[in-house]
């Protein structure tokens, strides 16, 4: 019992000190790493005179000279140790950067000590080889020994080597970085394989002991032969084909992709951010201050690595190099679905959009929603004199304010930035808006977009979209308002929902005013944007965190998508050059089948669609079409000067006739009758027909029973089918 005691309080003694003695730990290693290079210091003043008596037993002399100015030595050599922060390196990641901090101490250190001994001691028997050859020696012994550190700790880690298997696609000059990153830190949990680059003459190499396969052509191969776990990307400036064909190459084998963020990701934020980022670039001698503040300066929407490059004041290399080695990997994410949609960059500082916007006061309606808020951001960079944000949603309104403040603070250009809670549907409002901020541009985005939703509520889709639209024209006319565009859809072409028949109504009545008023009425129509509220991916992402069945209204039913931003930046081209009251139609590239949309959302998010994750058919919900789409048969469809935008020269209700039509709805209206507005709307609109949509159950004299599906569950819905003359 008393050795047992004994023994227990020792341990108890023994943690206690170290537990006290903690602290002190990071003193000892400070000790111990003085006094490593105190005595290499010693080693190569000795080695020194060893080597120019050529003996390693130097002469009895020799050895008292040394001794003689060793302590003078010792402490010059340990005060620029000390300045130069070296006794504060992990020897184990020592870099290219630690031994050039080395050569500079002891050159300088050697200098100093030449001229204490020459010109302060007077002593002129002190051999200049010593001086040469001390100074060479040091570096040698210094620079030695950590490189010797780090790549025993190196081969540690790879003889245990724990993570999971990546196989790294990009350019290996990049990756270079990258890997070297991974081999040195095991908490990024990834071993390199072997790496993918397009470069044909660089197969067979090796960057760091990986081997360079060859080109994207073999990833089945290697996938099939080397089984990884994940695959790592380095994309170069937004190469967004080349994330689409690593994901169409190895989605058959399920494995996760993900990317380094490109240089258009990087660098961003603010400007007083990017301004701490920047002072980090030259703390790390890679541009000037001078060059940092050049790229601020510039007003586009690349991010600040992005224009350094263009500048050619940084290397997309050295640039990578600095992310990696200050953040590690940590910004790598998985490849989303609009890395496999997105076609190009959007570009700003567009000479014909900046005449457009710049100096005028310009207002956006349905400001707080998916397009009227990328309005505001792409606008706002085009220096308006005035920026009038109106929305009748007040949380959608103070969200883009708030997000547009940071950019006003840093800017000088003079732009004021105004929010307004209004409605279109009330004119009255409209009219002391417009007299009190007096814009001379409307981008008029704010509609009832859900299909559903407006099939079920008719007299509201009518008194936004069409009404207030109608409103909005009038003021727009009423206060000289110079330019006038809207946002259409392509549910607006040979509609079958309420949603696409107010619409295109509201196509009607802005190019009808052309004719009669002083402003320019232009429409763009474009289809589906990813992201947007609404959109079907927020849906599908909602259906997978409750773990599934991912359901689509119907196997071949297909969609235009583009993304937000480059559909605005489209806009804003086709508004800035349309002359003649024009519709201008966005190229949206192929159709996309929704089911085929579903799988990629399944497969991004790490599951075997069809198997771990169900995909179920519900049938097509009322007012919706199989495939969307851009012009209907009776539109004239003409190029204009950009690729990706085309007018139409469309066949429009004469303005008597419309105008007969708008002042029945708008009587219809005040009696609340869904019945009869629906049936004024199809007078104006003869393609709404057809089974599927809920637009026919206001119609004729005798019943019948149809089954509709919506949301998984079918309903039955009592319908009086008739004809109606057009």
């Amino acid at each position: 019992m008393s050795n047992f005691h004994i023994d227990t309080v020792f341990y108890k003694v023994l943690k206690a000190a170290i537990l006290r003695f903690r602290p002190t730990a990071v003193i000892n290693r400070t000790v111990f790493v003085v006094l490593v290079h105190i005595i290499q210091s010693t080693f190569a003043g000795y080695l020194a005179f060893a080597i120019r008596s050529e003996s390693f037993f130097p002469p009895a002399d020799n050895l008292r000279l040394m001794l003689g100015y060793l302590p003078v030595l010792l402490l010059i050599r340990t005060a620029f140790y000390f300045q130069a922060g070296l006794n504060k390196d992990f020897w184990r990641y020592s870099s290219i950067s630690d031994m050039s901090r080395i050569i500079k101490c002891t050159l300088m250190g050697s200098a100093l000590f030449f001229i204490v001994v020459r010109f302060v001691y007077g002593d002129i028997g002190y051999p200049i080889s010593i001086y040469v050859l001390d100074w060479l020696l040091l570096v040698l012994l210094s620079c030695g020994t950590r490189l010797s550190v780090r790549i025993a700790y190196r081969e540690h880690l790879r003889s245990k080597p724990v993570g999971k298997r990546a196989l790294l696609i990009g350019d290996s000059v990049i990756l270079e970085v990258i890997i070297k990153n991974l081999m040195d830190n095991p908490k990024y949990g990834y071993i390199p394989i072997g790496i993918i680059d397009e470069d044909l003459g660089k197969k067979g190499r090796s960057v760091h002991g990986v081997r360079i396969f060859g080109t994207s052509r073999i990833i089945p191969r290697i996938i099939e032969k080397y089984k990884p776990d994940e695959i790592l990307m380095s994309v170069k400036s937004s190469d967004n084909k080349e994330i689409r064909d690593i994901f169409e190459l190895s989605k058959s084998s399920n494995i996760p992709i993900k990317k380094l963020p490109g240089l258009q990701e990087v660098l961003d934020g603010d400007v007083s951010t990017l301004r701490r980022i920047g002072e980090r670039l030259v703390s790390a001698n890679l541009v000037t201050k001078e060059q940092i503040q050049e790229a601020l300066s510039l007003r586009d929407d690349d991010k600040l690595g992005v224009r350094l490059i263009k500048l050619g004041y940084i290397a997309e290399k050295d640039l990578v190099s600095f992310l990696v080695n200050d953040n590690g990997i940590s910004g790598l994410k998985n490849i989303s679905l609009e890395d496999l949609l997105q076609r190009e960059p959007v570009k700003t500082g567009i000479k014909s959009v900046c005449d457009f916007i710049k100096g005028k006061s310009v207002l956006v309606t349905g400001a707080g929603g998916s397009i009227g808020s990328e309005l505001c951001r792409q606008i706002i960079k085009y220096n308006p004199s005035k920026l009038i944000l109106l929305d009748r949603y007040e949380n959608g309104l103070y969200k883009i304010g708030l997000e547009l403040k940071p950019l006003l603070d840093s800017d000088d250009s003079g732009t004021k930035v105004v929010l307004v809670i209004g409605d279109i549907a009330e004119k009255v409002s409209l009219e002391r808006s417009f007299l009190l901020h007096g814009p001379q541009i409307v981008f008029h985005a704010a509609a009832h977009k859900h299909v559903p939703l407006m099939e079920a509520n008719p007299l509201e889709a009518v008194k936004n979209n069409i009404f207030g639209t109608k409103n909005l024209i009038d003021v727009s006319t009423m206060c000289n308002v110079d330019n006038f565009v809207m946002i259409s859809t392509d549910k607006a072409v040979n509609p079958t929902s309420v949603m696409g028949a107010t619409k295109r109504i509201a196509e009607f009545l802005a190019i009808n005013m052309n004719s009669v008023s002083r402003t320019q009425f232009t429409t763009v129509r474009f289809g589906n944007v990813l992201g947007s509220n609404g959109s079907v991916v927020p849906v599908f992402k909602d259906m997978l965190k409750n773990g599934g069945p991912l359901k689509v209204t119907h196997p071949d039913i297909k969609r235009y998508f583009m993304l937000i931003p480059e559909a605005v930046n489209l806009v804003l081209i086709a508004a800035s050059s349309g002359s003649n009251g024009e519709i201008f139609v966005l190229d949206m590239g192929e159709q996309i089948k929704i089911m085929d949309l579903a799988e990629n959302i399944i497969r991004l998010s790490g599951f075997i669609p069809h198997k771990e994750v169900k995909i179920e058919f519900t049938g097509l919900r009322p007012g919706e079409k199989l495939y969307e789409e851009l012009f209907d048969k009776s539109e004239k469809v003409m190029p204009t000067f950009h690729k990706k935008i085309r007018t139409i020269i469309p066949v429009v209700p004469s303005t008597k006739v419309l105008d007969g039509h708008i002042a029945k709805l708008g009587s219809l209206i005040k009696n609340n009758s869904d019945e009869d507005v629906v049936d004024e709307v199809r007078k104006i609109i003869d393609s709404l027909k057809g089974e599927n949509h809920i637009l026919n159950k206001f119609s004729g004299s005798s019943e019948n029973n149809v089954k509709v599906v919506g949301l998984g569950r079918h309903r039955e819905h009592k319908r009086v089918a008739t004809n109606v003359n057009s």
